[in-house]
C-alpha cells in the first residue's frame, strides 16, 4: 500500500444528469477533471470520479510524446506500433460511462516524441499527418480537442530539442523561419479539421490572465485572421495564485470578459472559451476559498465559457502542491465545500452558454447503475434515459435481461459483465453500456483461518475495496513487485526467505480475515511486523467484538521484521471477522498468531515445518508436521487445487506454477510458498 492515494459508491453516473455530479443541473456546461498518474482517480473516502465530474482529460496519456515512440511509414503502422494502451483505456471508460472525453493534445513542443528529434521538412509534416490520421482512426468521434498546446514565445522551449522542434514545425507546416508568426499553428488546425470535421478545435496556453495576456490575445486572433479553423481558446488557469498576489482577485470577472472581448474584436469572430487546467495552489484554507469564489463563479457564469476542467482533485496526487479539492482521505477542503454549495445554487444551475459544451458529443443515451461492483448474490439496478427514445433494451452477452427505464439484475456467477443498452429515436439508433463487476466474497482459499494458529497477512478475504479491504493506492505494487501473489489493490512484497507480506501499509487502510475460533478463552497474540519509522507505527486488531490498539517500535531499517508480543485477547468461539486497521504510516505485516493460554505449542514458529524439495517437480515431503497433517495447494487466484492428508505428496496432478501450501496440524496452520517446475 504505497505513498499514493484511495467503498464502493452507489452510482455510475453519466453526462451531467447523474444525481451526484456537480454540474448535473446545468444542461450545457460541463465540469470535468483529469486522470491521475495514468489512472482514473481511484475512490477516495467514498468518492468516485464519475460521481463528481462529467468530462475527462488525460493528464499525459494522450499526448503525442506519450503515444508516439517511433517514426512510421503510414498511419496504420502507427496504430499498430505506438503506445495507445492507457489512452485507449480512458477513451473506452468514457464511452462506457457516458463521460465526455477531451483529447489533450495533438501538437506540443514539450513532451514531444523523442523519435522526432532532428526530423525536418516534408518528413516532419508527413509524421505529424500520420499521427493525426492515427488518432482519427483510433478515436473517430472525438468531440473536443486541444490541437496545439503552449506556443507563446518562451513556452514549451526549455526541454532539450524543444526549440529546434518549434523551428522545424514552423518551417515544415508554415513554410516560415519565424515560429512566432504562427503560420505553422494555423496549418496544424487545418490538418486537424480535415481529420475531425465535427470536433471543437482548441488552442491552449498558460499565464493568460497575468503575465502574457496580450501575447495570448494576439496569437489566438492571428490564427482566426489566417483562416485557421479554430473554434475555441483554452485558459489553463494555473496563474490564479499570481492574480491573487497582485491584489486583483476581486476584478477577475472583468479580466476574463476583457480577454474574450479583445479576441473577438481583433479576430472579427467570437470563439468559445474553455477553462482547461483549473487549479489553485494554496495550503491556507481561507486563501484557497477566497481565490475559488472569485475565479470559478465568474468563469462558470460567463456565457462564452463552455466548460471547466479542474486539473486534479485529490491533494498529494496533483501536478502542483496543495491544489487538491479534497484531502488524501477524501475530506472536502474549503474550496470543495464552497464549490458543492455553489454548484447546487440557482446561479450555477441557470448559467447560460452561447456554445453548449455538453452537446459537443451529440445526443447521448444516459445509463446509470446503482453500483458498479457488487457481491455475488446481490442485485444491481440499471437505469437509462434519452429524450424521444422508444423502448429501451438491456442485454448481457447477447441475452436480454429487461426493458424500460430501469431493470434489476442478479448475476449468478462472478466476473465482469458488460450490460449493453440500446434504444431508437427519430435521429437513429443509440447504444451505451455499463460494466458491472461481480465478486465472490469470503475467506481466502474458501476456508476460514483457524484460531489457535497463524494467519498470514497476505491471506485477507477475497472480495473488493470496502468489503474485504481498503487500500489508499491504485494497483498492487510494492518495492519491485507488481501484482505479486494477489491481483487487487493491496500491496504485497516478497521477503528474503521466499515468504510474502503486506507492504507499505498506510493510515486508513485495513484488511478483513474470516476466522474460526475453535473455543472460548484467552489467547496470547504475536504479530510479526516491521517499520523503519523512528517513531514506530500503530494499528488496531479486532476479532469479532474484541479489539486491541497496538503500538510498534522501530524494528530497524526498512524491510526488517520483529515478532511483537501483543498480549492477551479474550475470544469467543465461532466464525467471525478479524480486522487489521492501520492507524499510522508505514508498516509491513507478515503474520499474526494466536496461542491459547496454558497451551504448550509455539504457533508463531513458521520455520518448524519445512517442504523439501522446493522448487519441486515430481513430489514433495513435509517435515516437522507429524502424521496428522492436512496439506492444501492454493493457487495465486485463491482456489484450492489439491488436498492431501499425507506428508509425502505426488505432484503428478499439479500443474507448474506458484502455490501457497496451507499445512494444518492439530496445533497450528502455516502457509509455505511452493514452486512447481516440471
Amino acid at each position: 500500500m504505497k505513498k499514493v492515494l484511495f467503498s464502493i459508491v452507489a452510482s455510475l453516473l453519466l453526462i451531467g444528469q447523474a444525481q451526484a455530479q456537480l454540474a448535473k443541473d446545468n444542461k450545457c456546461k460541463f465540469l470535468g477533471n483529469i486522470t491521475t498518474r495514468g489512472q482514473i482517480q481511484p475512490n477516495v473516502g467514498g468518492l468516485k470520479y464519475e460521481t463528481l465530474w462529467d468530462q475527462l482529460t488525460c493528464e499525459n496519456e494522450s499526448k503525442w510524446g506519450t503515444i508516439v515512440n517511433c517514426t512510421v511509414s503510414s498511419a496504420e503502422e502507427g496504430v499498430k506500433k505506438w503506445n495507445w494502451n492507457s489512452s485507449d483505456a480512458h477513451y473506452k471508460w468514457c464511452k462506457q460511462n457516458g463521460v465526455l472525453f477531451k483529447f489533450h493534445c495533438l501538437v506540443w513542443t514539450s513532451q514531444f516524441p523523442s523519435c522526432l528529434k532532428g526530423v525536418t521538412g516534408s518528413k516532419l509534416k508527413e509524421q505529424v499527418g500520420y499521427w493525426m490520421d492515427a488518432v482519427a482512426i483510433k478515436y473517430p468521434d472525438l468531440a473536443v480537442i486541444d490541437v496545439v498546446n503552449e506556443a507563446i514565445k518562451g513556452h514549451a522551449e526549455s526541454e532539450s530539442g524543444a526549440m529546434d522542434l518549434k523551428n522545424a514545425l514552423s518551417q515544415a507546416l508554415g513554410n516560415s523561419s519565424n515560429p512566432y508568426d504562427y503560420k505553422w499553428i494555423a496549418e496544424a488546425f487545418r490538418m486537424a479539421r480535415e481529420r475531425f470535421p465535427n470536433a471543437v478545435l482548441i488552442y491552449n496556453d498558460y499565464n493568460t490572465f497575468t503575465w502574457q495576456k496580450n501575447d495570448f490575445v494576439d496569437l489566438v486572433s492571428s490564427l482566426v485572421k489566417q483562416g485557421a479553423p479554430i473554434d475555441a481558446y483554452g485558459h489553463q488557469s494555473h496563474d490564479l495564485d499570481d492574480y491573487y498576489k497582485n491584489n486583483q482577485i476581486s476584478n477577475f470577472g472583468n479580466t476574463l470578459k476583457e480577454i474574450h472581448n479583445s479576441i473577438t474584436q481583433k479576430a472579427g469572430k467570437e470563439l468559445q472559451c474553455y477553462i482547461t487546467e483549473f487549479d489553485i495552489s494554496q495550503g491556507d484554507e481561507n486563501t484557497y476559498e477566497t481565490i475559488m469564489k472569485n475565479t470559478f463563479k465568474p468563469m462558470w457564469e460567463a456565457d462564452f465559457v463552455s466548460g471547466i476542467t479542474i486539473w486534479g482533485f485529490v491533494n498529494g496526487a496533483t501536478w502542483r502542491d496543495n491544489t487538491g479539492l479534497v484531502t488524501s482521505s477524501g475530506s472536502d477542503r474549503s474550496g470543495m465545500k464552497w464549490l458543492k454549495q455553489y454548484m447546487a445554487s440557482d446561479d450555477a444551475k441557470n448559467a447560460k452558454a452561447k456554445f453548449c459544451g455538453k452537446s459537443a458529443g451529440g445526443p447521448s443515451l444516459i445509463v446509470s447503475a446503482s453500483e458498479t461492483t457488487i457481491e455475488l448474490g446481490q442485485s444491481v439496478t440499471i437505469s437509462a434515459e434519452m429524450e424521444g427514445a422508444s423502448q429501451i433494451t438491456y442485454s448481457v452477452g447477447g441475452t436480454q435481461i429487461g426493458t424500460g427505464s430501469k431493470v434489476e439484475w442478479t448475476p449468478n456467477e462472478s466476473g465482469e459483465f458488460k450490460v449493453e443498452v440500446s434504444t431508437t429515436t427519430s435521429e437513429g439508433k443509440f447504444t451505451s453500456s455499463v460494466t458491472i463487476k461481480v465478486v465472490e466474497v469470503g475467506p481466502y482459499g474458501g476456508k476460514a483461518a483457524v484460531i489457535p494458529g497463524k494467519i498470514e497477512a497476505e491471506n485477507y478475504d477475497n472480495g473488493f475495496a470496502g468489503k474485504a479491504f481498503n487500500d489508499l493506492s491504485d494497483g498492487n505494487t510494492c518495492d519491485d513487485f507488481n501484482n505479486f501473489y494477489r491481483s487487487d489493490d493491496v500491496d504485497i512484497k516478497e521477503l528474503k526467505d521466499g515468504a510474502v507480506a503486506i507492504g507499505h501499509c498506510q493510515k486508513g487502510e485495513w484488511m478483513n480475515y474470516t476466522v474460526n475460533v475453535v473455543e472460548d478463552g484467552d489467547y496470547d497474540v504475536i504479530l510479526r511486523a516491521g517499520t523503519g519509522n523512528s517513531d514506530g507505527g500503530k494499528l488496531t486488531l479486532s476479532v469479532g467484538n474484541t479489539s486491541k490498539e497496538i503500538s510498534i517500535d522501530k524494528t530497524g531499517s526498512w524491510g526488517t521484521f520483529d515478532e511483537i508480543k501483543i498480549g492477551t485477547m479474550k475470544l469467543s468461539k465461532g466464525e467471525q471477522v478479524l480486522k487489521l486497521a492501520i492507524d499510522k504510516d508505514w508498516i509491513d505485516i507478515d503474520w499474526i498468531s494466536f496461542d491459547k493460554k496454558s497451551g504448550v505449542s509455539d504457533y508463531a514458529n513458521n520455520n518448524v515445518i519445512t517442504i523439501i524439495p522446493n522448487p519441486a517437480s515430481s513430489k514433495i515431503k513435509i517435515f516437522g508436521a507429524g502424521d496428522d497433517v492436512k496439506a492444501e495447494f492454493v493457487s495465486l487466484a485463491g482456489s484450492i487445487v489439491k488436498v492431501s492428508d499425507k506428508s509425502e505428496i505426488s505432484l503428478d496432478d499439479v500443474a507448474c506454477g506458484v502455490y501457497m501450501l496451507r499445512i494444518t496440524t492439530p496445533n497450528e496452520t502455516v502457509v509455505k510458498k511452493l514452486v512447481v517446475k516440471k
